[in-house]
């Protein structure tokens, strides 16, 4: 019995979230950690659920991250939405290997009359190569296509 209750609140509480897409693809710029700044590009597969890549890094090291993000909406006002994530990132610094999990959870706005994205999120880092934990986060200012 408690887990048909469990399910049907689940599935309640699913069913009365909007599903969120205010573009197709937003092309433009990210900067934070772990990388210092890069080039960003996210894309939606389908309604509330996108997958987001940078590549970028910072004095000799280069980094490629790839997120999968399921967005939803908020209330007010229009155009913002919230989302959350998570996926590797990749990297090369003097001979060394980088290797890591990133987490994200974030905040998306869409101007209505203007096609501009801006996003702002942060997460867990888990480094598997070199091992290590530590926190991250980026404020993205991207060209979006509707």
């Amino acid at each position: 019995m408690k887990k048909l209750s469990l399910t049907t609140l689940l599935f309640l509480a699913v069913s009365t979230c909007s599903w969120s897409q205010q573009y197709k693809t937003a092309v433009g710029i990210k900067g934070g950690y772990p990388s210092l700044g890069g080039l960003d590009i996210k894309h939606f597969l389908r309604p509330g659920f996108a997958v987001e890549g940078t590549i970028g890094g910072f004095s000799n090291t280069l980094l490629i991250s790839a997120l999968a993000e399921v967005q939803k909406s908020l209330p007010e006002p229009t155009g913002l939405d919230w989302y959350v994530g998570v996926g590797p990132t990749l990297g090369v610094t003097s001979g060394t290997y980088i290797l890591s999990v990133n987490g994200v959870v974030g905040v998306d706005y869409t101007f209505q009359d203007f096609p501009l994205n801006l996003s702002l999120d942060t997460g867990p880092v888990l480094s598997l190569s070199p091992i290590g934990f530590g926190w991250g986060g980026g404020l993205a200012i991207r060209y979006a296509f509707k």
